[in-house]
C-alpha cells in the first residue's frame, strides 16, 4: 500500500486509538498527515504501563501516532482556528472525533466545512447514534455491544477483550469512509461526510453470533476459547513445555488428530463419531486428548499435526508471537525511534494492467 496515496494530505484532529490509527494508516499509503493537538497534547502519552521510561512518547501513544508531522494549535482561539483553517483549504481527508458543542465553538460543523471546502473527505467518530454526546471509551462498548457477555469463562464474570478491540474496528470503518470518500469525490467531484460510531462498529462485527441471536432467539454464553458448535475447536492441548489449540472441523481432520496422538480407539467411540456427539461429549473428549498430548512437546506436536493437515496453533504470548521468523520485516515499522505495528496486513502483489491478463 506504500505510495498509494502520496500527494493526499489529511488533517487529523483525533485523539486516542480510533482516529488516530486511521490517520497512521494513511500515512502508510503515502499521504502527508497533520496530526493536530491541543496545547495539553493527546491523553494517551499520559497512558504508561507501569515502568515504562517517562522521558520519549508512551509506547501507547507511538502505536496510533508516529510516522505523522505533530502540530500544537488551541483550537479555542482565534489564532488556532485561523491557522486550521489555512491548512483545511488544501486538505484531502479530515478526521476528528470531537463532540457537536466543540464542533459549533471551533467553527467545524460539517454543513459549514462541507460549504467551505467542497472538496473535503470529513470522516467524524462518535460513540454511539443512541447518545452522540455520551463518553463512549472502547471497554463501555464492549460491554453494551454483547462482546463482554460472551468472553471469559462461565465460571468467571464478563470480561473485556486485551486490546481496545472498539476503537480498532471503529478505525477500519474510518479508513473505509476515507478511501470510500476520495472514490466519491473522484466520481462526482465533490467529497463527503461520513460518521462512524464505536456502537456501531461492535455491533455489526457481532457477525454470526449476533445473526444468531436475532434468528433463533438465542444468548451467547461464556465459553473460554472453545466453539459451541463445534469440538475439539478452540479447546487447548496442554504439552510439557505450552499449549496447543486445536481447531478441527471434520471428522477427516479428527481422524488425523487421533493418529498423531495414538489414540485411535475413540475414532470406533459412538460419543466421539460424529461432530455432534464431540460437541456432546466435549468434556470426556477433551480429557481423552490431552491424556496424549501431556507427553508432547508444544512445538513437536504442532509440527506432526500441520504435516497431517489437522489445523492446530501453538498458544504464543506476544512476544514470541512478533519473534516469529520474518514477522518483523513484515509488519513492524521504526518511526521516531522507537519500533510500532503496522496499521494494516494488506500486500499489494500486482499493479499495472498486466493485472488479469495472463497467457492461457
Amino acid at each position: 500500500m506504500k505510495g498509494l496515496l502520496t500527494g493526499l494530505k489529511v488533517v487529523d484532529l483525533s485523539s486516542v486509538l480510533a482516529g488516530p490509527l486511521t490517520g497512521t494508516f494513511l500515512a502508510e499509503c503515502g499521504a502527508r498527515v497533520l496530526k493536530v493537538e491541543p496545547p495539553s497534547g493527546d491523553v494517551t502519552n499520559t497512558w504508561r504501563a507501569s515502568g515504562e521510561p517517562t522521558n520519549r512518547m508512551s509506547a501507547y501513544y507511538a502505536s496510533a501516532n508516529t510516522g505523522k508531522e505533530a502540530h500544537v494549535a488551541d483550537l479555542k482561539t482565534a489564532e488556532g482556528r485561523s491557522w486550521l483553517e489555512h491548512e483545511l483549504t488544501d486538505a484531502d481527508v479530515l478526521l476528528q472525533n470531537m463532540k457537536w458543542a466543540d464542533l459549533e465553538r471551533m467553527g467545524l460543523m460539517p454543513d459549514r466545512l462541507q460549504s467551505r471546502f467542497p472538496d473535503l473527505v470529513h470522516v467524524r467518530l462518535i460513540g454511539s447514534e443512541l447518545d452522540t454526546e455520551r463518553l463512549a471509551y472502547d471497554v463501555v462498548i464492549q460491554a453494551e455491544t454483547g462482546f463482554m457477555s460472551m468472553n471469559g469463562h462461565p465460571d468467571r464474570p464478563p470480561s473485556r477483550m486485551p486490546v481496545a478491540l472498539m476503537d480498532i474496528l471503529a478505525s477500519h470503518h474510518m479508513r473505509a469512509a476515507a478511501l470510500g470518500g476520495l472514490f466519491h469525490r473522484e466520481r462526482h467531484g465533490h467529497g463527503w461526510y461520513a460518521e462512524v460510531s464505536l456502537l456501531g462498529a461492535g455491533l455489526t462485527s457481532l457477525a454470526n453470533q449476533g445473526t444468531n441471536a436475532l434468528i433463533n432467539g438465542l444468548t451467547p454464553p461464556r465459553q473460554g476459547s472453545t466453539h459451541p458448535n463445534i469440538a475439539p475447536y478452540g479447546d487447548l492441548l496442554t504439552c510439557s513445555d505450552g499449549d496447543v489449540v486445536l481447531a478441527v472441523g471434520s471428522d477427516a481432520q479428527f481422524e488425523g488428530l487421533c493418529a498423531v496422538l495414538g489414540c485411535e480407539e475413540m475414532l470406533t467411540d459412538p460419543r466421539f463419531g460424529s461432530n455432534p456427539a464431540r460437541v456432546e461429549h466435549r468434556k470426556s473428549l477433551v480429557h481423552r486428548l490431552n491424556q496424549s498430548a501431556k507427553s508432547w512437546e508444544r512445538e513437536r506436536l504442532r509440527s506432526e499435526l500441520h504435516r497431517a493437515r489437522v489445523p492446530a496453533g501453538a498458544v504464543f504470548n506476544v512476544q514470541e508471537a512478533l519473534n516469529q521468523p520474518g514477522i518483523r520485516d513484515a509488519y513492524v515499522v521504526s518511526e521516531e525511534g522507537l519500533p510500532r505495528l503496522k496499521t494494516s496486513a494488506i500486500q499489494v502483489q500486482h499493479r499495472g494492467p498486466s493485472l488479469g491478463h495472463r497467457t492461457p
